[in-house]
């Protein structure tokens, strides 16, 4: 992460081992981080007073306290905070994971998590203090690996943040309490099919933009994908010029529907 050796990283923990990983990963990206491992720590220890907060990483389950009651005072705290909720990977945390977003958090982080997650967070961080947004996420659901990677390669080199899935079952997990703003999903896949993914992406997340492709016909594929509720259509293969046209019309703010 660039221009980050002095930004100061929050880490509500309370456990001394999860803390100790957390703080390697961030210090890795350049963060200057400190540890608190409880909530009257939080609010009593004279290294806070004078620190300047860029981030601020809570555990759902931080000791005795919710870690949603603490987004609003540490927003109060330090305006402009960028707060990361993480949990670990349970049904009932996905749950919190989503009341977090909608009380303002930032970010979601999952437990475990290595670098490769920090890195992204990092991304993230920067983008929040940039542009005061975070990047756009791509949401990618195919049943081939190879066209998950190389749609990734090529969202990813225009700023915007992915995740690949080749299960919609998968995804839609992710979809429950992640930030999203646009899903590209293969129409014919095992298990969760587009039709039925389509259907209750739109059916739960009315805002999410959504790509369906496919090498069927078509015409007949694009009449079926924008039926179900699609956005946009895009045929299989295509190129990286239609694959981020189609994906900057669903991620605008002025929302721009596809008509062939």
């Amino acid at each position: 992460m660039e221009n980050t050796s002095q930004a100061g990283l929050l880490v509500l923990e309370d456990s001394v081992t999860q803390a100790k990983l957390i703080s390697r990963l961030f210090e890795a990206e350049g963060f200057h981080v400190v540890v608190v491992s409880s909530a009257r720590e939080l609010t009593s220890s004279p290294k806070l007073f004078d620190m300047d907060i860029t981030a601020a990483l809570i555990d759902v389950h931080f000791g005795e306290v919710n870690g949603l009651k603490l987004i609003k005072p540490l927003a109060e705290r330090w305006p402009g905070v960028v707060q990361i909720m993480m949990t670990a990977n349970d049904t009932d945390d996905f749950r919190v994971l989503a009341e977090a977003r909608e009380m303002g958090a930032h970010l979601m982080l999952r437990k475990p998590f290595g670098a490769r997650h920090v890195q992204e967070i990092s991304a993230d961080i920067q983008a929040i203090e940039n542009t005061g947004r975070r990047r756009r996420h791509v949401v990618v659901i195919d049943d081939s690996a190879t066209t998950c990677k190389i749609a990734e390669r090529v969202i990813k080199a225009y700023g915007f943040r992915v995740s690949t899935f080749q299960k919609g079952e998968d995804a839609i997990q992710q979809l429950s309490f992640d930030h999203v703003d646009a899903v590209l999903t293969d129409m014919n896949m095992p298990g969760m099919g587009g039709v039925e993914l389509i259907r209750l992406v739109r059916d739960l997340w009315h805002d999410v933009g959504i790509v369906a492709m496919s090498a069927d016909d078509g015409k007949r594929a694009s009449s079926k994908a924008r039926n179900e509720g699609a956005d946009v259509f895009i045929p299989k293969p295509f190129g990286p010029e239609e694959l981020m046209s189609a994906l900057k019309m669903v991620t605008a703010d002025d929302r721009i529907v596809y008509v062939e």
